[in-house]
């Protein structure tokens, strides 16, 4: 692939043509960038008006809704079906049963921690505590750094 293969040249959103031919091919449709096309009957907006309750609902040449206003109607009758849906009195009589008569017991914690550090062990005469090793540790890193820079 070369850089001049790269570039965009005119014609590049056109089908790919045949090799031999010389002349685009246009395309059927010209090209958008929205699936659905917007309709600019000024349907949309009595579509719109109908939906926010300000407007009847608009209807086609022979009476029938618009297929955007079926397609509504059908959405709005389901979901008032499924608002009035409720559980059945037997199916929350099992749940209700199913449930545990005693309380629970308080929930342990899965890790305990202890709120203070715990007592050092009798295993060494050497007792440091996470301070003095913090330090400790501290000053070994400048030392190692002030050694490199001299040997450095």
């Amino acid at each position: 692939m070369t850089m001049s293969d790269r570039t965009t040249q005119p014609g590049d959103d056109l089908p790919i043509r045949p090799r031999g031919r010389d002349v685009p091919v246009p395309p059927a449709a010209p090209l958008a960038d929205r699936e659905v096309p917007l309709r600019s009957d000024g349907a949309s907006a009595e579509l719109h008006a109908w939906l926010d309750g300000e407007g009847a609902a608009p209807r086609q040449a022979d009476g029938h809704l618009t297929p955007e206003a079926e397609l509504w109607s059908r959405i709005a009758t389901e979901t008032k079906v499924r608002r009035e849906v409720r559980t059945p009195p037997h199916v929350a009589a099992q749940i209700m049963a199913a449930l545990p008569t005693a309380r629970p017991a308080k929930a342990e914690p899965v890790v305990e921690r202890p709120l203070a550090a715990p007592a050092p062990t009798e295993t060494s005469g050497l007792h440091l505590s996470y301070v003095a090793a913090a330090v400790a540790g501290a000053t070994l890193v400048a030392a190692g750094v002030l050694l490199g820079r001299l040997l450095g």
